[in-house]
């Protein structure tokens, strides 16, 4: 076998990695059932098999997360009196999912990550554009493909998001409203990914603002109409050109100025963006937690104030009580990222998790600020989507505790296992 032909099967092995990784995270026909999960991962195992030997560990880094997580675990069991099997083997499946699909991509992690966002937000627009353009498409797509897409395992005609519009490449789930949900679940989660990558693009490519890549994120995000994904999208920008701005400290305040005005302007006259936002600030006074983020956290952290350590679980009967069948939907539904993950392990979990997270840009981006950057955009896209237990978070958060041995160690641990060392 020639190196163009192993590099080839290596690359595509890698994107297969990638589309299942994050596939099981966002898609709605991968994510929504821990037996697709289980198939993709048995899948994903069997592969594993076929790529060019890698050496890797597991660090300490790694180890006080699983340690942290399990001792949370058996307390919140004792707390209260359950042991949810099925929860836990679902957690333990997609952390090692996401182990398991870091050592197969290894230093190309964040590489395919922005290259298969890259591919899929291309997709979009051309899913996106003729459903705009031609009146029948959408339709068409849907009642044709998309019924034959379902979802397995789940009920797809039940629940509060049924997700019958997905075609798996793209999801056609609030194409009614102009927005643009690409491969993900939703418009707000599709803005995203885009955003995350577009910052790997930057700083860890160290791609211009202006490249190619740049200009498709930037395009895909306008057509998400999120919220959430606009502002952070400024923030992006703001960190890129924070040494430009540093040089010149009248010139930026100028800037920054115009921006709270345009900020302003677009507030007032972008129809969805102020109906949005006074629609959730309304909903917020509602008490009612799937119709605002804002009151999702605020729900979210009066469960945290009543088990601030440990937090409630995963589980539903854990957060809910045995009487959990009685509670509706929308009371129980959770859509502010920061929020599930503070009041599911508590703070102590929380801050681990924020320093395992800033490990992890540091190794992408090389450089504390942006790392720290980096950190701060995740908090931000969390605000308006549960994204944090979903295998591509997870695997993020754990990219720091898998240690990829160098080459040259490996061979020189080798010769000296073979007794070819250099004698002292």
């Amino acid at each position: 076998m020639t190196d163009t032909t192993y590099d080839k099967r290596e690359n595509y092995i890698d994107w297969i990695t990638i589309f299942l990784l994050i596939g099981n995270s966002a898609n709605p026909f991968f994510y929504r059932s821990v037996e697709t999960i289980t198939c993709s991962f048995i899948f994903l195992f069997v592969l594993s098999f076929f790529k060019k030997e890698r050496q890797v560990r597991l660090n300490k880094y790694f180890y006080i997360y699983m340690g942290l997580l399990v001792t949370l675990q058996g307390v919140q069991a004792m707390e209260s009196h359950l042991f949810p099997l099925k929860t836990f083997f679902g957690e333990y499946l997609r952390i090692g999912f996401a182990v398991l699909a870091i050592t197969m991509l290894g230093q190309r992690f964040f590489e395919m990550f922005v290259r298969f966002v890259y591919v899929f937000a291309i997709i979009s627009l051309c899913f996106y554009i003729p459903s705009l353009l031609i009146k029948g498409f959408a339709p068409f797509m849907i009642k044709n493909v998309a019924s034959h897409t379902l979802a397995p395992f789940v009920n797809n005609y039940e629940g509060l998001y049924v997700n019958r519009e997905n075609i798996i490449i793209f999801n056609f789930g609030q194409i009614d409203l102009h927005r643009n949900s690409g491969f993900y679940w939703e418009p707000g989660t599709h803005g995203g990914f885009l955003l995350l990558a577009m910052f790997l693009n930057l700083f860890c490519r160290k791609e211009a603002l202006g490249s190619r890549y740049n200009k498709i994120f930037l395009l895909t995000i306008l057509t998400t109409l999120s919220t959430t994904t606009y502002i952070a999208v400024f923030f992006v920008i703001l960190v890129y050109l924070k040494e430009f701005f540093l040089r010149r400290p009248a010139l930026s305040i100028f800037i920054l100025l115009a921006l709270a005005a345009s900020s302003f302007l677009l507030y007032n006259n972008l129809e969805f963006l102020n109906k949005k936002i006074n629609k959730q600030i309304e909903y917020s006074n509602k008490g009612l937690p799937g119709e605002s983020r804002f009151n999702s956290l605020l729900v979210d952290i009066k469960s945290l104030s009543e088990h601030p350590l440990i937090g409630t679980g995963r589980n539903i009967e854990m957060k809910f009580g045995k009487n959990f069948y009685n509670v509706g939907a929308r009371e129980m539904h959770r859509n502010n990222g920061l929020g599930v993950l503070l009041s599911t392990y508590g703070v102590i979990f929380f801050c681990l998790w924020l320093v395992l997270l800033y490990k992890t840009f540091y190794i992408a981006v090389s450089d504390k600020v942006n790392a720290l950057m980096g950190v701060l955009l995740i908090l931000i896209i969390g605000f308006s989507e549960d994204y944090f237990f979903k295998i591509f978070f997870i695997a993020l958060v754990l990219y720091c505790g898998v240690t990829f041995v160098p080459v040259n160690v490996r061979k020189k641990s080798r010769k000296m296992q073979l007794g070819i060392g250099v004698s002292q």
